[in-house]
């Protein structure tokens, strides 16, 4: 047992050395997409163009709230410390060490958590070490080989798990102005790490609440974490609201129809966008376990006060993830609109992962009692599990990577890298470029780029869609050249490409066109089955 034990540890390290020596020594070509999502593009132009004296703005002309800031914040800190040029490169490098390191925090993190919830009596000795190496398999074979480098799941991991084992070693109230501060900062971070982990601090308030109705005591320390997480998030929403008439930033507007639902649409997105199949199964588990777990807690309140069930720290730290994840679920499942991704809910993972740790150790006391050689075959067997599963998932994101890795020519077909700086060579400093869900290549290329999906864009933008009136959007902002997928098959129509951009929020679909003749560029992609990207020099029509 301490030969695997120690085999399993020295995979986990080599992983995360592989991982190390591609994010941050290789051609970037080789972790664009595979290990680093698009989304990263945002944020790295974001905090670039901030320090280059545009604010915060993807497309250098508008100002954006299409990011949630604590990324972004971050970011800008590093690049100014560390990357004096500014460079491409480097900014690059640096975004993605940082997400590397937290990456890494997150890892001591979930092993010192998930040590709290080992029983005793049945994780000893080998077993333990085991557990631990488990624990390490999982999260450098599946989470770590995540394309979320320079994207904020990576700061969320860290946080949860932070303030969740605050709650296990302290207890959900933990008394004094310390333990306020300690634990409002890290709910507030959280929220300005991803606004949509809104849902994780009305859990934690709400079990907080209950708690209070039993010992009136308890409001104090809890109104001075609702003015810690205040003091937070405060400069943001006052910012985002003056500036952009909503807190609530474009991107996740876009993502969301709240309040209006339907089922069956939402649900096509969830099973047919970005959540890839691992993520998938992840999620459905973790939704079964939060469902099966919310049944025993209520079934527990027939013979126990709820307050007395919460005051087990360990208790109130599995009821905090499952209230979360359930409304995190469900909202998913009602509301979403335009793209769904692993990072939504990220910390099931790591719930999926604690609740075979305690059902283990639970199936092993009652099956077994009194046999301590029975109790540790169980949680062996349990541990072994956790580690095929791992294998399993590992070795599928592995073969995707080594297939990409196989596809991508160094400046050719894949090498958006080497794309991004064609664009930037048949371009000039002052020229526009308007274009859809481009991040990476968007950064790369250097150019003022407008973004046409609207992700890293603003809620003026949305409102010229709904007006119709793109065209005269594009000649206000002087732009251009356009970049478009076209797609196999897609023959141009009596000489002009129709183009259309959709506003997701209010559905209208504005409709303009560009001259075939006026492509400069064309770039094979990996993008949408191959689609071909392209660069059109574009004049808009004059009224």
């Amino acid at each position: 047992m301490r030969i695997a034990s120690t085999l399993l540890f020295v995979l986990s390290a080599l992983i995360l050395c592989a991982v190390g020596y591609v994010l941050l020594v290789a051609d970037p070509r080789f972790s664009i997409y595979v290990l680093v999502g698009d989304d990263a593009g945002y944020y790295f132009a974001i905090a670039r163009n901030f320090c280059l004296g545009y604010g915060p703005s993807f497309d250098r002309l508008h100002e954006t709230n299409g990011f949630n800031p604590l990324l972004t914040a971050l970011l800008i800190g590093t690049f100014k410390l560390f990357v004096h040029d500014l460079s491409l490169v480097g900014c690059y490098r640096a975004g993605i060490l940082l997400t590397f390191l937290a990456n890494l925090g997150s890892l001591a993190l979930l092993l010192r958590l998930v040590s709290g919830f080992m029983d005793p009596q049945v994780f000893v000795g080998g077993v333990r070490r085991l557990a631990f190496a488990a624990t390490a398999i999982f999260f450098t074979g599946f989470i770590a080989l995540k394309s979320n480098y320079g994207m904020d799941a990576t700061l969320v991991i860290p946080v949860g798990l932070a303030y969740l084992d605050r709650v296990r070693r302290h207890g959900l109230v933990p008394g004094g102005r310390g333990a306020a501060l300690a634990d409002g900062s890290l709910l507030g971070l959280l929220f300005l790490a991803r606004v949509d982990s809104l849902p994780f601090l009305a859990a934690a308030f709400a079990l907080m609440a209950v708690l209070a109705l039993r010992n009136r005591a308890l409001w104090g320390p809890i109104v001075g974490r609702g003015l810690v997480i205040l003091a937070f998030v405060a400069p943001y929403l006052v910012w985002s609201a003056r500036h952009f008439g909503s807190w609530l930033p474009v991107s996740a507007r876009l993502k969301s129809q709240f309040p209006a639902f339907d089922i069956p649409a939402s649900m096509d997105i969830v099973l047919h966008s970005s959540l890839n199949p691992a993520d998938q199964a992840s999620f459905a588990l973790a939704f079964a376990i939060a469902l099966s777990t919310a049944v025993w807690f209520f079934r527990a309140l027939r013979r126990h006060h709820p307050a007395d069930l919460l005051a087990d720290p360990q208790l109130a730290v599995i009821a905090l993830l499952t209230a979360y994840l359930l409304m995190r679920f469900t909202y998913m499942a009602m509301f979403s609109r335009l793209d769904v991704q692993g990072s939504y809910g990220i910390l099931a993972h790591a719930y999926n992962l604690i609740m075979a740790i305690v059902l283990a150790g639970v199936f092993a006391k009652r099956r077994t009692s009194g046999d301590t050689l029975g109790r540790r075959g169980i949680a062996q067997l349990a541990c072994c599990l956790i580690v095929f599963v791992s294998a399993v998932l590992m070795v599928g994101k592995v073969r995707v990577l080594i297939r990409n890795w196989g596809t991508t020519e160094a400046g050719g077909r894949g090498d958006e890298l080497a794309l991004s700086r064609a664009i930037h060579a048949k371009t000039q400093p002052d020229d526009v470029i308007y274009g859809g869900a481009f991040g990476l290549v968007g950064f790369f290329a250097d150019r003022a780029w407008i973004n046409g999906d609207g992700v890293a864009n603003s809620y003026e933008y949305q409102r010229v869609l709904e007006r119709g009136d793109i065209e005269h959007y594009l000649a206000e902002n002087h732009v251009t050249h356009l970049v478009f997928l076209r797609m196999p098959g897609m023959p141009p129509a009596g000489g002009q490409i129709p183009m259309e951009v959709r506003s997701e929020i209010n559905g209208r679909v504005n409709r303009y066109s560009v001259a075939d003749t006026a492509t400069v560029l064309e770039w094979r992609s990996h993008r949408n089955r191959g689609s071909t990207v392209c660069l059109a020099c574009y004049s808009a029509p004059t009224r």
